[in-house]
């Protein structure tokens, strides 16, 4: 079993299990992970968890035997293992298949166990336990996590994959995208640089972030920040002192007390709607807002500016402002561009994060098609996520037309 840390309250000795990132999580509502993680007791696990167990699972033994056999993909290997998966999993996969090949040679680990204690040192023969995360007969964790997959690109550089199913795509500045690279080189002091990649599996996208053996420090300094917090919270629950807050937010969506034994339930935004009523209700701001803006600007084109302010003394005003926008034009912008570097060579950093806008519409123009053709070699697709509201036939359309786009 893995390591509970031991600390000593009022004579009484409290189990604390090991910080991880589920856990930090947690703690965005000290009223949550009381629940789950001082008082006890296993909450059933939600869709989201059950789709993401099968994501991981299906995902672990397929890297593993292409390292086994020392191939790069396997398809029928994959779709055997997707298809014992639910279908949200099948769903989640479906876009991996065909944009995902592997090293074996890079190859460290799948579902990788890092335990550490207290001073960061890494604890031998610590092993995950799914069933009693925190108690471990080895010795007493402090930190601990499981990395989904862990690439060597030599013996000072590596790589951290974790798998997301989720239905949005988010940049990596989230506490385990700082705990995990510090696990990995606490781990092996020979790594001087960590690159965590969030992959988004369900739109073949990914986000990362480096860090550096020079980070160590203040990612320690955070990780321990994290972890005093964890033992207050402890520490309040054993002695019966204070009340525990209930914070309403994005971690209501998987909180087991949300629909029964929620603190603030009346006033908590999440338990106050379904699904469906929020989309209804975004509808109708949607279609407010709209009608809304378009008096607003009528008011103003002949009336000019209109000001407001509240009982707190503060202004608010509506206006017209003229706004200015750089376009370089392409042809003199080249021409310049070349001058620069050919007289500065050393300055070059900068160009490989210029892009060109404004193509796509003439590049649809049949007379264009090579040229369409040949940038189409050239364009780089990143990925994006947003929120849209409306009819759901217009986005069935658009599901069919981005299918015609792939498929042509």
């Amino acid at each position: 079993m893995n390591a509970s840390a031991e600390h000593l309250v009022g004579g009484q000795l409290l189990l604390i299990p090991p910080l991880s990132q589920s856990r930090q999580a947690d703690m965005a509502c000290q009223s949550l992970y009381v629940r789950k993680h001082v008082v006890g007791g296993r909450a059933a696990d939600s869709e989201a968890a059950a789709r993401g167990i099968e994501v991981h699972q299906v995902l672990a033994e397929y890297i593993n035997q292409l390292v086994e056999t020392r191939r790069s993909t396997d398809f029928k290997l994959f779709d055997r293992l997707a298809s014992g998966a639910g279908r949200e999993a099948r769903e989640a996969l479906d876009r991996f298949r065909d944009n995902h090949a592997f090293d074996p040679e890079r190859v460290l680990a799948t579902e990788f166990y890092i335990a550490l204690d207290n001073g960061f040192n890494p604890i031998e023969g610590a092993a995950s336990d799914a069933c009693d995360p925190g108690a471990n007969s080895t010795g007493r964790a402090t930190y601990e996590g499981t990395l989904d997959l862990i690439l060597l690109d030599s013996v000072t550089d590596a790589e951290i994959h974790d798998w997301k199913s989720y239905y949005q795509i988010i940049d990596p500045d989230t506490f385990q995208s700082k705990f995990y690279p510090l696990l990995l080189m606490c781990l092996n002091p020979s790594l001087q640089r960590v690159r965590f990649v969030l992959e988004f599996i369900r739109y073949g996208a990914s986000r990362s972030i480096e860090y550096t053996r020079q980070d160590v420090p203040r990612l320690k300094e955070l990780a321990e920040h994290e972890r005093a917090r964890q033992r207050q919270l402890h520490e309040v629950s054993a002695e019966g002192r204070g009340e525990l807050k209930a914070s309403p937010g994005r971690h209501c969506t998987w909180c087991p007390l949300l629909l029964n034994g929620c603190p603030v339930s009346k006033t908590n935004s999440y338990a106050q709607m379904t699904a469906e009523e929020r989309l209804r209700f975004a509808l109708w701001l949607q279609e407010a807002e709209k009608q809304n803006t378009k008096v607003l600007k009528d008011l103003m084109v002949d009336h000019g500016p209109i000001r407001y302010r509240d009982e707190n003394e503060t202004e608010y005003f509506a206006d017209f402002m003229p706004v200015e926008k750089k376009f370089y034009p392409y042809g003199e912008t080249a021409r310049v561009l070349d001058e620069w570097l050919t007289t500065h060579p050393e300055d070059t950093e900068f160009t490989k994060r210029l892009t060109v806008s404004g193509l796509s519409s003439p590049l649809k123009a049949k007379k264009r098609n090579e040229l369409a053709a040949k940038m189409s070699e050239l364009a780089e697709i990143r990925v994006e996520t947003e929120l849209k509201v409306g009819r759901a036939k217009d986005q069935e359309a658009g599901l069919e037309m981005a299918s015609r786009k792939e498929r042509s």
